[in-house]
């Protein structure tokens, strides 16, 4: 009786839910999904896949993403509007109200269409079994790595490498291709845009 009374079982000790099976939280939780984010931009798999079953990821990427490409514009663009010759309040406003519209909706574009053919190559060529949605969530998370494009000179490519690597990682944990496969696939499309970012102006 003394020995059963001092090793009796306790809840604690109950089988602990692995983390990326954890319901998202209720509610509104942003510190939640900028965790997440960043744990995505790290290359954490966890985050990733905890995410890519998570429908409400899909909301917080598109905004934490268009948050993204605004800085990246008004870092780039604003300066040269403010210094402009002949401009006034009004040309500023209009001119930053349409420049933030042009680049979210360029960006989202890009963006949906990297993701979009990543993950086309994958299901049509690799036998993947994941879905675009489960590929989408997480990577709009993990867009954010973008920002590093206003960083001066190197910026630009430094940001498709960190981009090419997450967008490696989520194709290999969400759809199932090994790690070489999914970065030969991302490092050609991503090869492809900074292509033609460098290319299509001077032509």
């Amino acid at each position: 009786m003394e020995f059963a009374g001092a090793h009796e079982c306790l809840p604690a000790t109950l089988a602990v839910l692995p983390e990326e099976m954890m319901p998202p939280p209720a509610g509104i939780a942003l510190g939640h999904y900028l965790q997440m984010a960043v744990r995505i931009g790290v290359w954490d798999g966890v985050a990733i896949r905890r995410t890519s079953n998570d429908p409400d990821t899909l909301a917080y990427g598109a905004v934490f993403s268009a948050i993204v490409a605004a800085s990246i514009f008004l870092a780039t663009a604003l300066h040269k509007m403010l210094t402009r010759d002949g401009a006034t309040a009004g040309t500023i406003f209009w001119g930053l109200l349409l420049g933030l519209v042009f680049v979210c909706v360029y960006s989202a574009g890009v963006a949906i269409v990297q993701i979009g053919a990543a993950h086309f190559v994958a299901r049509a060529f690799l036998g993947s079994k994941g879905t675009l949605f489960g590929v989408m969530r997480p990577a709009l998370l993990g867009w954010w790595v973008n920002g590093m494009t206003v960083v001066p000179v190197v910026g630009l490519p430094v940001a498709t490498i960190v981009w090419t690597v997450v967008l490696m990682r989520i194709l290999e944990e969400v759809d199932g291709v090994s790690r070489v496969q999914a970065f030969l696939i991302c490092a050609a499309i991503n090869g492809v845009f900074l292509a033609l970012v460098y290319l299509v102006p001077h032509s």
